[in-house]
């Protein structure tokens, strides 16, 4: 496949991850720029490579073909190392080492569609956003995916909370969709191909528009008795003795946090 349209190349902006214990999570693609260079990154939550900056993760990357497409797919396992975000729970590792483990194996570089800065939700962009916008989440639920095809699961729901403002804590956002173990780290979107309508009535035909809203990370539960407690997405499926009830609600590090990433790598020479 060669992608084209907006919804293609996310399938190639997140990549499958699991730890050496078997749990399984999402990272996405970031390239950040800085001192006139282009630094990609993979970026997940803390809990998904299990709160350890060392932890040996396997990836489940694309490869390039001739002709900028890609059709073939390859694991590879490796010990990255992961930089933690100061107050949130995301972390992200240097691309390149993974890269250059890949191509050394296979001869071939990895196929790969990266965010930036250009598609973070600023306070200019989220200026037009409504307080009820249509979401796409793209992950790996429950640890599906196209294994035939190595390609993520797209989730649509809405926003839960006026996505310009934060939700009860500094960061964090909230949206109205299924969460479930192996959603932890995929990127949540407001994505609109070929049209959209602004919270002005202006429709604009013609233009695609993708703002990148944030990570998913958590999201609230009642317990049996009652209790409503908020939880890590969990990264694998596990049998507990207290049986949890779904809110179909999530919570979210909103994007703009990814500054304290941008200052940590233009702090490298």
């Amino acid at each position: 496949m060669k992608p084209e349209c907006l919804s293609e190349q996310l399938l190639f902006n997140t990549v499958r991850l699991t730890a050496s214990n078997g749990s399984c999570g999402t990272g996405s693609y970031f390239n950040f720029q800085a001192n006139g260079k282009t630094f990609p990154t993979i970026i997940t939550n803390k809990h998904v490579i299990n709160n350890n900056p060392d932890e040996e993760m396997t990836f489940f990357v694309h490869l390039v073909e001739e002709g900028g497409s890609t059709e073939e797919s390859y694991r590879v396992t490796y010990k990255a190392q992961w930089i933690f975000h100061p107050t949130h729970d995301l972390a992200f590792c240097f691309a390149a080492p993974v890269f250059n483990a890949v191509k050394q194996i296979t001869g071939k570089d990895v196929f790969y569609i990266g965010n930036d800065m250009s598609i973070i939700a600023t306070e200019e962009k989220l200026r037009d956003v409504r307080a009820v916008e249509e979401l796409t989440m793209v992950g790996y639920p429950v640890g599906l995916w196209d294994e035939v095809n190595n390609l993520p699961i797209f989730r649509h729901g809405y926003t839960a909370s006026h996505p310009a403002y934060d939700f009860n804590s500094p960061g964090i956002g909230l949206v109205d969709m299924a969460c479930f173990p192996g959603s932890s780290g995929s990127p949540v979107y407001i994505l609109n191909e070929g049209s959209f309508q602004d919270k002005h009535g202006n429709m604009n035909i013609g233009i695609s528009r993708l703002i990148f809203l944030g990570i998913l990370y958590a999201g609230p539960e009642y317990t049996a008795a009652g209790k409503l407690q908020i939880r890590d997405v969990p990264t694998k499926m596990m049998v507990e003795p207290q049986t949890n009830i779904m809110t179909n609600l999530g919570y979210y590090i909103r994007a703009h946090e990814l500054n304290a990433f941008q200052e940590i790598i233009d702090g490298i020479d």
